[in-house]
C-alpha cells in the first residue's frame, strides 16, 4: 500500500494533488474568461424563416346530426362533399325492417336501370320507325301519282314495298308496346315496394349548408369557435387526451350520430408550446405546414398568445385549407415566421435584469440595447429596438458573449 508523501510531518495521499491540480485548472479558465477580449461582428440587414414544431387541437365550426335507431343506411352523398341545405344526405330504415323487401327494391331499380341503360337501342328503333313513316308517305304519294299518270306498269313493285315498309311498322309497334308494357310493370313493382317501406322509412336532409363528414370523436358540440376566446392550457391538455365514445347500438337506449358538417369559414388550431421563446404575438401571420395531411403552405393569423409559467398557449386562426383536417381532431403542425430587418447573430442575443438585448460597441464605450427578436434560427435573429430613444443601425459592432 502507498504510503503517500510527509509534508509538515503529515502524510499526504495521491488524490490531494489530483484535486489540486483540478482547482488551479479551473482557476485558469476562469482568468482567461475574465480577460479574454470579446468577439464582434456587424449588425446586418437580412430576412430568416423560423419554425416551431408541436401538437396542435383542430377546433371547427362544426355539428354533429343524430337519427332515431336504425337498422340500414343508404346514403346518397360521400365524405368531404360540399352540400346544400334540405339536400338529401341518405335514407335510413328504422331497426326491425324486412331486409327482404329491401332487396327486392334494389333488385327492382336494378332491372329498371338495365332496360333504361339499353334507351340507345330504344332511340335506334325510333329513328327507324321514323324512316319506315318517311318511306311509307313517299311510296304512297309516288303510287297516287303513278296512277293520275296512268303509269301503272310499277304498281306491283310499289305495293310490295308499301307491304313489306307496314309489316316491318307493325313489328316495332309491337316491340315498343311489350317494351312499354314491362317498363310499367317493374315501375309497378317499385311503386308498391315503396309503399310498404314507406313506415320503415325516413328521409334525411341536410339541415344546413357545409362539408359533410362521417368521422366523430363526441367533441363536435362541445368545443366550438365560440368556445375560443376562454380556452386554456388546462383544456387542451384534457381534449388532447380525448377518446372518442363508442357506443353499443344494439344495447344503447342513445340516439346515435350519423354524419356531421363542417362550416368551411373560420377554424383555428390550438398548441401549447413547451417553451417561451415564442417571437410572434397576437396579429401576425405565419405559415402553417401540417405534414402527412397537406402538401400545401396555409396562411394562419396569430388568434390569441398566453404565456404561462413553463409554456405558451398560442391559437391560430385560418380561412382555408380546412378540406385537409375535418375528419381529425389532434395534429402535428410546424409554424414558421418569415421576418426581415436588423440582424445579428443568435449568440448576441443576452439576458440583462429580465430585459432581452444586445451590447452595442461605439466609440470605445459598450452599451445594451434592449431588443425584441421577431424571428430565431441556429446562427441568426431578426431584432428591433424596444426603445425608441436607443440607437440601433445597420453596420454597428455588435458584442457577441
Amino acid at each position: 500500500m502507498a504510503k503517500g508523501i510527509i509534508i509538515a510531518g503529515r502524510r499526504v495521499r495521491f488524490r490531494f494533488f489530483v484535486f489540486l491540480a483540478m482547482i488551479i485548472v479551473l482557476f485558469l479558465y476562469l482568468i482567461n474568461l475574465m480577460f479574454r477580449p470579446p468577439l464582434y461582428d456587424t449588425v446586418k440587414y437580412g430576412e430568416i424563416t423560423s419554425w416551431d414544431q408541436c401538437e396542435g387541437l383542430v377546433i371547427r365550426q362544426e355539428k354533429a346530426y343524430t337519427t332515431p335507431d336504425y337498422g340500414k343506411v343508404e346514403f346518397f352523398v360521400s365524405k368531404g362533399q360540399l352540400v346544400n341545405k334540405d339536400e338529401l344526405l341518405a335514407v335510413v330504415y328504422k331497426d326491425g325492417y324486412d331486409h327482404k323487401l329491401i332487396d327486392n327494391l334494389y333488385n327492382t331499380k336494378q332491372k329498371i336501370w338495365d332496360y333504361q341503360n339499353k334507351n340507345i337501342v330504344q332511340e335506334i328503333m325510333d329513328s327507324d320507325f321514323d324512316k319506315i313513316e318517311e318511306d311509307i308517305d313517299s311510296i304512297v304519294y309516288t303510287m297516287q301519282y303513278s296512277i293520275h299518270k296512268d303509269e301503272l306498269y310499277d304498281m306491283e313493285k310499289y305495293e310490295n314495298q308499301l307491304r313489306g315498309l307496314l309489316d316491318r311498322k307493325k313489328e316495332i309497334l309491337d316491340k315498343k308496346e311489350s317494351a312499354s308494357n314491362y317498363l310499367e310493370q317493374l315501375y309497378s313493382q317499385e311503386e308498391e315496394i315503396e309503399n310498404q317501406l314507406k313506415e320503415w322509412k325516413v328521409e334525411i336532409t341536410a339541415p344546413e349548408s357545409g362539408i359533410i363528414s362521417f368521422e366523430l370523436d363526441g367533441l363536435e358540440n362541445i368545443i366550438t369557435p365560440n368556445d375560443i376566446d376562454y380556452f386554456t392550457a388546462e383544456q387542451y391538455l384534457a381534449f388532447k387526451e380525448h377518446q372518442p365514445l363508442e357506443l353499443d347500438k344494439e344495447n344503447s337506449n342513445l340516439d346515435v350520430p350519423l354524419f356531421k358538417i363542417v362550416v368551411p369559414d373560420k377554424w383555428y388550431i390550438v398548441s401549447v408550446i413547451p417553451h417561451k421563446n415564442i417571437f410572434y404575438e397576437q396579429g401576425d401571420t405565419l405559415s402553417l405546414k401540417i405534414p402527412g395531411l397537406s402538401e400545401e403552405v396555409i396562411s394562419a393569423k396569430v388568434y390569441k398568445v398566453d404565456f404561462l409559467k413553463d409554456s405558451t398557449l398560442v391559437i391560430l386562426e385560418m380561412i382555408e385549407g380546412i378540406e385537409s383536417v375535418i375528419e381529425t381532431r389532434n395534429i402535428h403542425v410546424e409554424i414558421g415566421i418569415s421576418a426581415e430587418g436588423l440582424m445579428v447573430p443568435a449568440k448576441a442575443i443576452i439576458n440583462k435584469d429580465s430585459r432581452t438585448g444586445v451590447k452595442i460597441e461605439r466609440n470605445g464605450d459598450i452599451s445594451f440595447i434592449e431588443v425584441k427578436v421577431k424571428a430565431l434560427e441556429d446562427e441568426w435573429a431578426i431584432i428591433e429596438k424596444v426603445n425608441d430613444y436607443d440607437l440601433l443601425e445597420h453596420n454597428d459592432i455588435v458584442v457577441i458573449k
